[in-house]
């Protein structure tokens, strides 16, 4: 009878009947085979337990390592929002929003924290704007806003390179394209922008609507609902629109608005 053995490399395991010659063959009874096949699972459990630490050893490192790429992604998303005195705090109040809006839309994207991800980075693309367009207080010139309309491409690339990032990307690049097809970067329309990016273009709307700027007054929470529900069609995806204002009603007074009223009726 031969043995039954588990063989490790650093690649796979694999199970390996050794057989001696035949003139050596044992005559096992049952009791024998039965040693056998428990020596085996043994030896089978033991390489399963180390495998599996080794496995879960390996996962902890990965989570590290996407943990460590975030923050400093994140750190550079923040020196943006910095750079720009007029959208303070804008980052964490459109994520909140985002994934508000995301759990009533497909709840699944609000679960999965690289979209989270993307709806924090969204204006990473702006690190390489100037900083003499990015914080000029009054409206830009045609030439600087073409220079301005360049950030969601180059976010894109800034997560290029970084692989758990990949499914944040379009909301990155296509958060600032429009239902009619008269957005930018590359002009996309209806459905061809990804799920998503027109969640956030939604939130991201509001945000700058309910926000003060040199030159106007922040809305009120009901004023800008009602041009949210105004630009559905045109702007924005018409059914994202209606759950987003649906939900401002839900929550009437709980948005940490940057500045107006919340008078949602």
């Amino acid at each position: 009878m031969g043995q039954l053995r588990p063989v490790r490399s650093e690649e796979r395991t694999a199970t390996v009947l050794s057989m001696p010659d035949e003139e050596s063959l044992p005559v096992l009874d049952e009791a024998g085979v039965r040693d056998q096949l428990l020596a085996f699972a043994r030896d089978l459990n033991r390489i399963y337990h180390k495998e599996r630490a080794r496995a879960e050893e390996l996962e902890h490192t990965l989570h590290e390592l996407e943990e460590s790429y975030f923050a400093t992604v994140k750190t550079l998303a923040f020196v943006v929002e910095a750079r720009d005195a007029h959208t303070r705090s804008h980052l964490s109040r459109a994520h909140d929003y985002a994934v508000a809006l995301a759990q009533r839309v497909k709840p699944e994207l609000a679960d999965d924290r690289v979209f989270r991800y993307g709806f924090l980075l969204h204006d990473i693309g702006k690190v390489g704007i100037p900083d003499h367009i990015l914080r000029k207080p009054s409206p830009l010139t045609r030439e600087e806003w073409e220079v301005m309309q360049t950030h969601p491409i180059l976010g894109g690339q800034m997560l290029g390179p970084i692989r758990f990032l990949q499914r944040a990307i379009p909301i990155v690049e296509c958060h600032h394209e429009r239902w009619d097809g008269k957005g930018y970067p590359r002009g996309l329309k209806g459905e061809e922008i990804p799920l998503a990016a027109r969640i956030f273009s939604v939130v991201d709307t509001f945000d700058a609507m309910t926000s003060d700027r040199p030159y106007r007054r922040a809305l009120s929470v009901d004023e800008a609902v009602h041009e949210i529900l105004a630009a559905g069609g045109t702007q924005l995806d018409p059914a994202i629109a209606e759950a987003f204002a649906a939900l401002c009603r839900e929550r009437s007074g709980a948005w940490p608005i940057a500045h107006g009223t919340t008078d949602v009726d």
